[in-house]
């Protein structure tokens, strides 16, 4: 399937996703994904009743609302994204009934549902299944049931979720314009707007500077949710939809796009910045260092003891996988992308991925069933298993790794190919008529040099768009005739020339360990794209769940209340085994760092405290430790006190 770009009189792209299939994993992002399929993906249909053969979207008398098309949402590209066969066939089952179950009037879905928001995951879904297969009964479907949107939204308006999460509405709208140029659906989104939460002004005001904790405390919020139930925007009680929905973070994370998505049909200053103004302001005041902000479930202040919900983390990577393809919103964008899905997405599952936490934090020294300073979570939300909390991420956490993979790079205009990121894997596209193929090598983002193998059917001209990361330190790109090229970091560099197979690019991006500061002037360490931590040596105990999916709870006996010590340097070692997933065997990338024990650094219950502004670290605790990618470890300090010098 040839890339689409947005049809007058959308606003013009300059990138346009890949068709789902048309990247593979390598190395270690196979491994991942081998996992996944083999885990928490592959096998959530035998273990989970919610997503199960009784399941509504099945045709069963089981759950009707969202989890079965989350879980399809991740399954499909999962599928695709490995071409495995037996992940294919069980996503079938889904499509062939949803298909099967649109009426007349272009409703579809289990009877007991009447909430848009399932059926909009269902067409996200079916949107990925399209550009994989070019199955024509997708776009017949799109066309009928925005046909039923745009007839009924006035009398049958969207509610709660729906209202929040409206840009993923519009996208799929738009998504349908590009290929078949229909007319009401412009006219739709427009209507699709109107009715949903105003994320271009919320990003752009940013009402939500202070936790949500202690700007409105939950059992007031919550007691207007119920007054208010799930009524319009713009009703007349404030709480629901001004409070709960604006501030709830994984609505943030989905909103996020929004702007963009708006940007595309009506252009304005607030929508072409919308996620630079609210991604800004986030990270100044819910941000920490893994490249989220906190939200346990609302947004939450820069402690690192705060938590971030799972959901969030993989819906902000959607979005900004969204943005990438709506238009130019800047070269930062898959920085962010990358600390993100090399960080805080590997950070919450187990190795095996049966188990994942609801939760995560920055710092964390003990994954139990505890109370913590969570806002409306429960008390085993940083537990690891198959349900914690509640079972929206268990069924949403499948999207992470597989929409990454089919966003590593993206097409462009003028036909040629642009880099996202350059963790291993095959590209196969076609670019006037030729069959290309790009083999990405190296490990990254464990390794400072890059490969990238150009096989074509016969030589061709076209532009390859390099990316330099903004922390690169002197990086180059070395051509195949063996020209060497100065780049700059955090600009993006054309090849373009006439390709031959065998064709080899080679690029270096040098990386140094760097410090990085945070809330209360705490310190993180940071090489290329990954957040370093100390990771205490973790004790696991089985504390309920089944055994196919046991959850965990997860202790440390060793000190883990360290300062950096700024005078002191800094050593990276690359070990070069990095063909392994996240958290299966040693660490790849090491960082040698001199720390002490801050000794007026204690816990907040199971909590580590608030880091000290000023540590007390005595010089004969000083010594050498060795801190590994964040994505490695479920304990972890990663956000430390910072002197200057040990006492």
């Amino acid at each position: 399937m040839k890339s689409i770009f947005n049809r007058t009189p959308l606003t013009p792209n300059t990138l346009a996703p890949l068709s789902l299939g048309s990247i593979h994993p390598e190395g270690w992002l196979r491994a991942q994904m081998e996992a996944q399929a083999k885990g928490i993906t592959g096998r959530l249909r035998e273990i989970w009743p919610d997503v199960g053969d009784n399941c509504a979207w099945l045709g069963g008398d089981g759950d009707s609302w969202e989890r079965a098309p989350y879980y399809l949402d991740g399954l499909i590209p999962l599928a695709w994204g490995l071409d495995d066969e037996a992940l294919k066939k069980s996503a079938m089952d889904y499509i062939e009934w949803i298909l099967s179950s649109q009426r007349e009037d272009g409703w579809f879905g289990p009877e007991k549902n009447d909430d848009y928001w399932p059926l909009i995951i269902c067409v996200k879904a079916l949107y990925q299944y399209f550009t994989a297969t070019l199955d024509k009964r997708v776009l017949q479907f799109m066309d009928k049931f925005f046909k039923y949107e745009y007839k009924n939204i006035e009398m049958k308006p969207l509610k709660g979720w729906a209202c929040a999460r409206g840009g993923d509405n519009m996208l799929m709208a738009l998504m349908l314009y590009n290929i078949t140029g229909q007319k009401y659906l412009i006219e739709l989104c427009k209507k699709l707007k109107a009715q949903t939460l105003d994320w271009p002004n919320i990003f752009h005001t940013f009402p939500n500077i202070q936790p949500t904790s202690r700007s409105l405390a939950w059992e007031r919020l919550n007691e207007g949710r119920k007054d208010e139930g799930e009524g319009l925007v713009g009703a007349d009680h404030p709480y629901f939809h001004t409070y709960y929905h604006q501030s709830h973070g994984v609505n943030v994370a989905m909103g996020l796009k929004t702007p963009g998505v708006i940007n595309m049909f009506k252009s304005g200053f607030k929508e072409q910045g919308g996620f630079k103004f609210g991604w800004q302001k986030l990270m100044k005041h819910h941000g920490v260092a893994y490249g989220m902000f906190t939200c346990d479930e609302h947004l939450n202040g820069s402690n690192p003891s705060q938590g971030t919900e799972s959901c969030a983390v993989v819906e902000a990577m959607y979005s900004i996988e969204t943005l990438l393809g709506c238009g130019d919103f800047g070269n930062d964008l898959p920085d962010i992308l990358e600390k993100l899905a090399f960080n805080a997405l590997p950070a919450f599952y187990t190795a095996d991925t049966m188990g994942h936490q609801y939760d995560q934090q920055a710092n964390q020294i003990s994954a139990t069933d505890a109370k913590r300073p969570w806002y409306n979570n429960g008390n085993d939300s940083n537990l690891f298993g198959l349900e914690p909390n509640f079972g929206c991420c268990t069924a949403n956490c499948h999207q992470g790794w597989p929409k990454f993979v089919s966003s590593l790079w993206y097409a462009t205009n003028d036909d040629g190919l642009s880099a996202v990121s350059y963790a291993p894997c095959k590209v196969k596209t076609v670019i006037d008529g030729v069959p290309v193929r790009l083999t990405v090598g190296g490990g990254y983002p464990f390794s400072e040099t890059v490969e990238i193998e150009v096989s074509v059917k016969r030589p061709i001209e076209f532009p390859l768009y390099l990316r330099v990361p903004f922390w690169a330190k002197q990086p180059t790109i070395l051509l195949p005739e063996g020209e060497i090229m100065s780049v700059r970091a955090g600009e993006v560099t054309c090849i373009r020339r006439k390709w031959i197979s065998g064709d080899v690019v080679k690029m270096e991006i040098p990386m140094e360990p760097r410090v990085t500061r945070w809330s209360h002037q705490s310190a993180a360490i940071e090489i290329g794209p990954l957040l370093m931590a100390y990771q205490p040596k973790e004790n696991w105990t089985r504390i309920g769940g089944e055994d196919v999916a046991p959850l965990w709870q997860v202790t440390t006996d060793d000190r883990w209340n360290r300062a950096i010590i700024r005078s002191e340097p800094m050593k990276a070692v690359f070990q070069g085994d990095n063909e392994k997933a996240f958290k299966c065997g040693e660490a790849p990338v090491k960082v040698l760092a001199k720390m002490g024990i801050a000794e007026d650094w204690g816990k907040n219950g199971e909590n580590a405290d608030q880091t000290p502004i000023q540590p007390v670290v005595r010089k004969a605790t000083v010594e050498t430790v060795e801190l590994v990618p964040y994505g490695f470890t479920s304990l972890r300090i990663s956000q430390f006190p910072f002197t200057e010098t040990a006492e």
